[in-house]
């Protein structure tokens, strides 16, 4: 994926840092995030479900993104994850089974 220093600001926000976060400074790193697409996309915004979003450089140094296992551009992704850092197992939770390790505990 990237250097490991892409992912510096989300790793010391999954640390509990509170690494500093503007609109225009996209950070590396696993999140979730409100679903914005299809039927949800008209919903009030607490009511959608969250999915889980990724953001990287690729083999040419570029930005991309990642949202509920398809790529679409940054800026469908990003500011809207920036606030819901989440560690990368429980991204890859929610890849393998398409809910969050707490929801599958308490099925």
């Amino acid at each position: 994926m990237s250097e490991p220093a892409d992912f510096s600001q989300w790793q010391e926000a999954i640390a509990g840092g509170k690494p500093g976060m503007h609109i225009n400074e996209i950070w590396c790193g696993y999140f979730k995030m409100r679903d914005r697409r299809g039927l949800w996309a008209s919903a009030a915004p607490i009511k959608r479900f969250w999915i889980a979003c990724a953001i990287w450089r690729d083999e040419n140094g570029d930005l991309v993104a990642e949202r509920a296992k398809q790529r679409v551009p940054v800026d469908w992704v990003w500011p809207y994850c920036a606030r819901f850092p989440i560690p990368y197992d429980t991204y890859a939770f929610w890849h393998q089974h398409e809910r969050w390790p707490e929801e599958a505990k308490a099925a």
